[in-house]
C-alpha cells in the first residue's frame, strides 16, 4: 500500500508543474505593467524600472516561471503588484472561508445524497424512486448561485435565523461559524447531493441484480443484513467515484457561491486580483485550487487502492 500512494504522490508532481505552467505562461500574455499598477501613471521611468527589477519582471518568461516555481515549492508566491503585501498571506487570511464553505457542502452532499441515493437503488421502480430521482434531476440542474440568492432572499432576510452576508471564523465563535456557512453550504452542496444520489440509486440497483444477491435472498437473508454487507461495499466504488468528483467540483463552485453570500474567501480574492489586474494573487489562487483539486484526487485514489486491492498492482 505504500508504494501505491508513493507512485500516485510521484505521478501528481508533474500535473502541478504542467498546470501551474500553463497558466503563468496564459498570464505572461497580458500587457499589465506591474509598475504602472503599483506606483501610478505619474512616476518616472527610472522608478518604474527600480520596480520592475524588484518583482522580477523584467527577466525572460522562462526565467520568471523558473523562479516562481522554486519559490512556490516553499510556498512563496511573492509579493502582490498592487501592493507591496505577500501573496502568501492574503490566501492564508482567505483559505479559512473557502474550505468551510467547501466542507459543509461536502457533509451536504453526503447526508442528502447518499441516504436519497441508497432508498431510491432498493426501491428501484417504485413510486418513490421515481420521485426521488425527478427530484434529484432538478437539483442537479440548479445552478450553486441561483439557489444562494433564494436561500439569501427568502430564508435569511425574512427570518434572520442565519446571516445573508459575511463569514465568522472558527477561532471567534464556533456557533457564528456554523451559522454563517450553514445556507452557501447548502447552496453549494445541493448539486452535488442531487448528482450522488443519481450515481448511488444506479450502483446499489445495479449490485442487486447481481445473481449473488438474488441466490442469498431465495435462502433467507434479509435484504438489510445483504445491503450492510455486501451491495454497499461492492457499489462503493462508483459512489466515491462521484463524491471524488463532487468535491472538485465543490471546490471551484465555492469561489461563486462567496460573491453570492459576501464571503472573503478564495473566490472573492481571485475576483478582486482579476479587476485589479493582479496576475501573482490570481496564479496563486489558480496553483492552491489546483494543488486542493490534486490532493482530492490522490485521497480518491488510495482510497480506490483500500476498498479494491486490485488497483494497487497497476
Amino acid at each position: 500500500m505504500l508504494t501505491f500512494i508513493l507512485r500516485r504522490v510521484l505521478a501528481v508532481i508533474p500535473l502541478v508543474v504542467i498546470a501551474t505552467a500553463a497558466t503563468f505562461f496564459m498570464l505572461q500574455l497580458s500587457d499589465v505593467d506591474p509598475a504602472v499598477l503599483r506606483l501610478g501613471d505619474s512616476a518616472t521611468e527610472e522608478q518604474y524600472g527600480e520596480v520592475r527589477a524588484e518583482l522580477g519582471t523584467d527577466r525572460p518568461a522562462v526565467v520568471q516561471y523558473v523562479d516562481w516555481l522554486s519559490h512556490a515549492a516553499r510556498f512563496d508566491f511573492g509579493e502582490s503588484w498592487k501592493r507591496p503585501v505577500p501573496v502568501m498571506t492574503m490566501v492564508h487570511q482567505r483559505m479559512p472561508a473557502t474550505l468551510s464553505l467547501t466542507l459543509g457542502a461536502v457533509l451536504v452532499t453526503i447526508l442528502i445524497g447518499l441516504p436519497l441515493g441508497i432508498a431510491s437503488g432498493v426501491r428501484a421502480g417504485s413510486t418513490a424512486d421515481s420521485v426521488i430521482t425527478a427530484t434529484a434531476s432538478i437539483g442537479q440542474a440548479m445552478p450553486a448561485f441561483w439557489t444562494g440568492l433564494l436561500l439569501a432572499a427568502y430564508v435569511a432576510i425574512p427570518t434572520g435565523w442565519f446571516p445573508a452576508t459575511g463569514f465568522v471564523g472558527p477561532t471567534a465563535s464556533v456557533g457564528d461559524w456554523a451559522r454563517s456557512i450553514i445556507l452557501p453550504s447548502i447552496a453549494l452542496g445541493i448539486s452535488g447531493a442531487a448528482a450522488l444520489a443519481r450515481q448511488t440509486r444506479a450502483a446499489v440497483a445495479g449490485v442487486l441484480r447481481q445473481p449473488y444477491v438474488r441466490t442469498a435472498v431465495s435462502v433467507g437473508y434479509s435484504r438489510r443484513s445483504i445491503l450492510g454487507s455486501d451491495v454497499l461495499r461492492n457499489a462503493a466504488i462508483p459512489i466515491v467515484t462521484v463524491l471524488g468528483v463532487q468535491v472538485s467540483l465543490l471546490l471551484g463552485g465555492s469561489l461563486i457561491v462567496e460573491q453570492v453570500f459576501v464571503v472573503p474567501g478564495l473566490g472573492s480574492l481571485a475576483f478582486s486580483a482579476i479587476l485589479e489586474k493582479d496576475l501573482p494573487v490570481v496564479l496563486a489562487v489558480v496553483t492552491v485550487a489546483a494543488l486542493l483539486v490534486t490532493v482530492v484526487q490522490l485521497a480518491l485514489d488510495v482510497l480506490y487502492g483500500a476498498l479494491d486491492p486490485r488497483v494497487r498492482v497497476r
